[in-house]
């Protein structure tokens, strides 16, 4: 599932994304490492940007900074962005922390410390969070290789089931 990012297609819109092949090594304090600046704007708009802050740290983050893995993840979507294997969906996923959703040009893989994913053209890529993972016992990295379905509900993960709601 993602949500379709606003005005996306019109001539007056240029996508964001949360990683670009130009992007810095990922910082493993910072809380908008994984969140779409489109997302991020929609909450801000919304005046509810400093509950997606608290929601992000206390609940996706768990308190804690970013996990090895889940940097290695940006790391090496910043790697197939400058490959041109991926590209910009135009769409954010639907749950904290509201990653941007990628497509695949190519057929390719990523490396995450020592797993290989493999993905196929027109496949999506996107960020999974901790308790996404914890949810899914399938689930063997920070990421969802599928093809996705638009959406337009979106949800914090303090509101999901097993949440920490902040503690």
């Amino acid at each position: 599932m993602n949500i379709i990012k606003a005005l996306f297609g019109t001539s007056e819109y240029v996508s964001r994304t949360d990683t670009t092949a130009e992007s810095p090594d990922p910082d493993p304090e910072d809380i908008w490492a994984f969140t779409d600046p489109d997302a991020r704007d929609a909450f801000a708009e919304e005046g509810n940007l400093a509950k997606l802050e608290h929601d992000i740290r206390y609940e996706v983050m768990r308190g804690e900074p970013w996990e090895e893995d889940e940097l290695a993840f940006k790391r090496e979507i910043r790697r197939l962005l400058r490959e041109d294997a991926i590209t910009d969906k135009g769409t954010y996923w639907y749950s904290s922390p509201f990653p941007t959703v990628y497509r695949a040009v190519q057929d390719g893989e990523l490396e995450i410390g020592e797993r290989t994913f493999q993905f196929r053209t027109d496949d999506d890529l996107v960020f999974q969070c901790r308790m996404d993972r914890d949810k899914n016992p399938q689930s063997d990295g920070p990421l969802l290789i599928d093809q996705l379905q638009p959406t337009d509900k979106a949800k914090l993960c303090g509101d999901m089931g097993g949440a920490m709601k902040g503690m």
